[in-house]
């Protein structure tokens, strides 16, 4: 029976240490961040809800409280880069810092220069004055980006503002080409350096509707008194990822190993439900 008792609390014992281990971040090696100890992560931080400076100077968002998160379960500090979102991806490449945490979504192109990985999802809208009636007759079907060409037919000719660089921008590009094709005037896009430049634009009354985020729009919105309201949304609904240079594997698979134990401890779901955006199914990334 003692022998037994024994063997009983060795088996528990390691079973604790085993639990306990599997809460040790995975080792990450000489070279795979700047600075020991740190990881340096840049955003755009004027695309709120994404990330944004609060009136007291504070940082706050979806993606300040996600990437704060990982950052904890891998015990390391955090050091932020705020830059507008042109700069993005050539400051990564000219390693100014170690990953993106910001709004930017998986594509093709991009994965052939980063590790992206995915953490929320949601698609590209058009925010306007609560009064207008811009591209609001479309009848268009979540899912099938098809059915959203009349809603941005309705464009043609009209001033849209949108942030440059990003895949907002190359989407409302793509359709005002397949407009000028078809015999009408395409759409006047207007492309800013930031998110809040292009709804700046709108407010100010320059453009006719701003072209952005779902989330970014609907946070405007309710922020705003409600004098805004979207045309449609839903538009070309993808993931957006933390990205890593190609070659930065070590990195990648540290995000994931966190964002995998946040999902297992409710954490990431709580970030998720409080921003009201959606959850990815999966955080692996192609390699």
């Amino acid at each position: 029976m003692l022998k037994f008792a024994r063997l009983l609390g060795a088996v528990l014992a390691a079973v604790v240490v085993t639990q306990a281990g599997a809460q040790t971040p995975p080792p990450i090696p000489r070279g795979a961040l700047l600075d020991a100890g740190a990881v340096g992560l840049a955003a755009d931080f004027a695309a709120a809800p994404n990330q944004f400076i609060k009136p007291d100077g504070s940082m706050d968002g979806i993606n300040v409280d996600l990437c704060g998160a990982i950052a904890k379960k891998l015990n390391l500090k955090l050091n932020w880069t705020n830059l507008a979102f042109p700069g993005l991806v050539p400051g990564l490449q000219g390693k100014r810092f170690d990953a993106l945490c910001t709004a930017i979504f998986v594509n093709p192109d991009r994965l052939k220069i980063m590790n992206m990985v995915p953490y929320v999802q949601w698609g590209e809208g058009l925010m306007i004055p609560a009064a207008s009636a811009v591209g609001t007759h479309c009848p268009f079907k979540l899912g099938n980006n098809d059915t959203f060409n009349g809603c941005f037919d309705e464009l043609s000719g009209k001033k849209v503002s949108v942030a440059a660089g990003g895949t907002t921008n190359k989407n409302l590009t793509t359709h005002s080409q397949r407009i000028v094709a078809a015999g009408k005037p395409g759409i006047e896009v207007r492309a800013f350096d930031t998110n809040a430049d292009a709804i700046q634009a709108l407010v100010s009354g320059q453009v006719d509707a701003a072209y952005l985020n779902d989330p970014q729009a609907a946070f405007y919105i309710t922020t705003s008194g409600n004098r805004y309201k979207m045309a449609f949304r839903g538009f070309a609904s993808n993931q957006l990822a933390l990205a890593t240079l190609k070659e930065n594997t070590a990195l990648a698979d540290a995000f994931v190993w966190a964002l995998e134990r946040m999902r297992a401890d409710g954490s990431y779901e709580a970030i998720m439900t409080k921003w009201g955006v959606a959850s990815v199914p999966s955080f692996t990334y192609a390699k």
